[in-house]
């Protein structure tokens, strides 16, 4: 594997959002071109330069971007390798572009980054500036994991945005402002000692495997991240609600990113023009009428180096379904399956939450078994009860694939078993089973 930087064109300024630093102050949240601070439908237009090498392969990658800022859906799972026929040596354009989008409307790094002069691990800090020491102060704590909630940065100033509930980057709630969300380490949850970011490692503490922010700095050759995690739709919605930083007052303003075709005329255009040194969002700001808290984007566009090995993806994204979808596979199948005596037994669930993305629910699966009913508890244990037991209560995100059971048939008893995955249209903690799917299989020993 080849591990390459995503590049960050000047004028560069750290932060969860772009211009949030030293000079300009650490609380600046940035907003996409053409913000007036009025409560708006904000439209920003984006553009292939006609001129540009690779303008029609880079077609349908900039179209699912789009789609996907626009749509704001959660997800988890979201590094997957070997996908369609990308190569190990391949850098996935789309990913690429979904995260260069991402500055150009005002997102930055949620790590240090390389424009923090940091080398290897020591990038993934959660993004801070230096304090009065003049150094950043990095400590990975007890758990040895670098951007995790016990890192000691001694007088490192936060600049990244926190859920104040439970310091997570992998959850999102239905309020999403300065209510419920901070930088302010004193709002941090009790025991912790510092802000988490989306770092892939840091995931796995909070039980979510294979998953990483998109405005995470840092791909891998021969892997994707098409897909926003919890904190990126977090960031972004927080801008949206305004001068205020108050959640559905008339400030707030919604973002509709506007595919333009083949023009140099759009407000952010792509271009495999040689300007940046793998890729970058090259871009200008000013503060909203002499408010020293909002920048608003003025220029950008955004720059790929032809010297690297791209894959294009050619699938257009579907549009997406109206209401959830949840699945339920055995040993990768959905069909009814008869399982013998030492093999091994898979469940996996997935979710499109579809346009319901964000929404409060129940999560909830339940085992019909020869020797009763079982439900998955938050613990990802299968419980005996006659009452239903909750697996999770919190946003409707998607979910690709995520295993739920991996176990040796043995010990089991012979028959028929009915499993259930469902999320309600609700979170009340009681069960629904408003969107469900089984599947069925038999043990024979």
């Amino acid at each position: 594997m080849i591990f390459v930087l995503y590049g960050l064109g000047f004028p560069v300024f750290a932060g969860a959002f772009e211009f949030a630093d030293d000079t300009h102050g650490p609380d600046v949240i940035s907003h996409p071109v053409g913000y007036t601070g009025l409560g708006e439908d904000l439209i920003v237009t984006v553009g292939i330069s006609p001129s540009s090498p690779n303008a029609l392969a880079m077609e349908v990658p900039v179209m699912n971007v789009i789609d996907t800022w626009n749509r704001l859906i959660p997800t988890t799972g979201n590094i997957k390798t070997n996908v369609g026929n990308i190569q190990r040596k391949q850098f996935d354009f789309e990913s690429v572009a979904l995260h260069e989008l991402g500055h150009c409307v005002g997102l930055s790094h949620p790590n240090l980054a390389s424009e923090s002069g940091l080398f290897d691990e020591d990038k993934n800090f959660t993004r801070t500036t230096v304090g009065e020491n003049n150094t950043f102060d990095l400590n990975s704590g007890v758990d040895g994991i670098v951007g995790s909630s016990d890192d000691i940065r001694g007088d490192d100033v936060n600049l990244h945005w926190f859920r104040k509930l439970d310091n997570n980057p992998f959850e999102i709630g239905d309020v999403v402002d300065s209510t419920t969300y901070s930088r302010n380490l004193s709002d941090l949850p009790f025991g912790d000692f510092f802000v988490t970011n989306g770092d892939r490692d840091v995931s796995a503490l909070f039980g979510v495997q294979n998953t990483e922010a998109v405005m995470q700095q840092g791909i891998f050759s021969g892997e994707t991240r098409r897909s926003l995690t919890a904190d990126d739709v977090a960031t972004l919605r927080l801008g949206m609600s305004g001068l205020d930083r108050l959640a559905d007052t008339t400030d707030d303003y919604t973002l509709t990113l506007q595919y333009e075709g083949f023009t140099d005329a759009a407000d952010i255009t792509f271009n495999f023009d040689n300007q940046a040194s793998f890729a970058s969002c090259t871009f200008s700001g000013a503060f909203l009428n002499s408010n020293q808290n909002h920048f608003v984007i003025k220029i950008a566009s955004i720059s790929f180096n032809e010297d690297f090995l791209w894959f294009f993806n050619e699938e257009l994204k579907p549009l997406a379904s109206e209401l959830p979808v949840t699945t339920i596979f055995v040993n990768n199948t959905s069909d009814t399956l008869t399982l013998g005596s030492g093999e091994r037994l898979f469940l996996d669930v997935a979710l499109d939450s579809g346009l319901s993305a964000g929404s409060q629910a129940d999560y909830w699966v339940r085992a019909s078994t020869p020797l009763g009913t079982f439900w998955l508890n938050d613990l990802l244990q299968f419980v005996e009860s006659d009452e239903p037991v909750r697996a999770f209560g919190g946003a409707l995100m998607d979910l690709p694939l995520f295993n739920i059971l991996n176990t040796p048939t043995n010990g089991l008893p012979s028959g028929d078993y009915t499993v259930m995955f469902a999320v309600d249209d609700n979170m009340d903690g009681v069960f629904d089973g408003t969107f469900q799917d089984v599947v069925t299989f038999v043990i024979s020993l």
